[in-house]
């Protein structure tokens, strides 16, 4: 058996955002490509609009350089910002997880309201395992966060085991 609470943070939910938007095993590295490649087009268009002065390419490399800027940093904030105002019962709120050989349970604890949930490792869509947490997706919209600091009992390593035995390439390891 192998228990986790979670308190959740501000911070935590701004990390998970980002990793929902850049999602995937380098996903690291996903907004830095864009910020360079939105500079790199913004740069050719700076070298084509002297040497090009009539042209419409200068126009269109500079929109595609301001959207993928705009998509790597602008989007995301302004969606961190709009979901951390409407999950701020969520960030007040704990989370009680036990993972069983078979199933796991979750307790969601808030002023408001309470409950548990029992559901089979079948029932998850995907699992992501980043440097410091656990994504637990249970549709590709909707996941729980683990954070690898919040173990009562058992490890972060015999969690990874246990995921990797139940869920096979449903587990993700992103590096």
């Amino acid at each position: 058996m192998i228990e986790v609470r979670t308190k959740y943070t501000p911070e935590m939910h701004k990390e998970f955002l980002r990793f929902l938007f850049f999602r995937g095993e380098t996903y690291r590295y996903k907004q830095r490509t864009f910020t360079v490649l939105g500079i790199l087009l913004i740069v050719l268009w700076f070298v084509l609009y002297f040497s090009l002065p009539f042209s419409f390419l200068p126009a269109v490399l500079l929109a595609v350089g301001i959207f993928v800027l705009l998509w790597a940093h602008l989007i995301p904030a302004v969606l961190s910002k709009q979901n951390t105002k409407e999950a701020s019962s969520l960030l007040q709120a704990g989370l009680d997880i036990v993972f069983e050989e078979d199933d796991l349970s979750m307790s969601f604890v808030s002023d408001p309201e309470c409950g548990t949930s029992k559901l089979l490792y079948k029932m998850l869509d995907k699992v992501y395992e980043t440097k410091n947490d656990y994504y637990i997706f249970l549709t590709p919209a909707h996941a729980f966060l683990v954070s690898k600091t919040d173990f009562v009992s058992g490890s972060a390593d015999e969690l990874r085991a246990l995921f990797q035995a139940k869920l096979d390439d449903r587990f993700i390891i992103c590096k």
